[in-house]
């Protein structure tokens, strides 16, 4: 079987949603429960709980990655607020009360993320492009603290995720992997007030 992977049109905020959702096995891992698609705060995020019972909020924003950080960072302070009461409304989080892991998936890394990392454990950032495979619709992913060189040919090692061939394509990474810090740049006034508040 031949593959046709092309570059596809930039996705708006719900197709984004709906790929995230298809992909969510390669963001998770297998056992995974979708809990709200759709959440009502800023950024409508979505919620799922991993195998262990952890509840997972995926915070993306088509075009703005600081919007995904600072909308998903909101959120779970929310949902850790709220936790009780999340755990008896969510059957598949089984009463743990364990905390809210935080994912952001954007087109870029947001500004001063390896200092986001580094601070928040429970903080994971994906970059994303939408990619055409045969016809069908995906996501190439890139997680920023996973060590994403190869070192034979230099080249990233992506995740292509797609609806017909889930993580079996590689595909050619569209801007170069997350190395050092000095390829950022430093946080907003915006995003340095927020973490400072918590």
């Amino acid at each position: 079987m031949k593959l046709c992977i092309e570059t596809a049109e930039t996705c708006d905020c719900e197709e984004l949603r709906t790929l995230i959702i298809d992909a969510a096995e390669q963001l998770l891992g297998t056992g995974n429960t979708l809990l709200e698609a759709k959440l009502p705060w800023d950024g409508h995020p979505v919620m799922f709980a991993d195998a262990e019972g952890h509840p997972v909020l995926v915070s993306f924003d088509p075009e703005q990655s600081q919007a995904a950080l600072l909308n998903g960072l909101k959120t779970s302070e929310q949902l850790s607020n709220a936790l009780p009461w999340v755990n008896q409304v969510y059957e598949a989080l089984g009463n743990q009360q364990l905390p809210v892991r935080l994912i952001i998936v954007s087109q870029d890394y947001p500004p001063g993320c390896e200092t986001i990392l580094s601070d928040c454990p429970q903080l994971t950032l994906y970059r994303y492009r939408t990619l055409s495979i045969n016809g069908e619709t995906g996501l190439w992913l890139e997680q920023a603290n996973s060590p994403p060189v190869n070192t034979s040919t230099g080249n990233a090692a992506p995740r292509a995720i797609s609806e017909s061939t889930p993580s079996a394509v590689p595909a050619e990474p569209a801007s170069p992997p997350l190395t050092t810090g000095n390829e950022l740049p430093p946080l907003s006034d915006e995003e340095s007030a927020f973490f400072q508040q918590l």
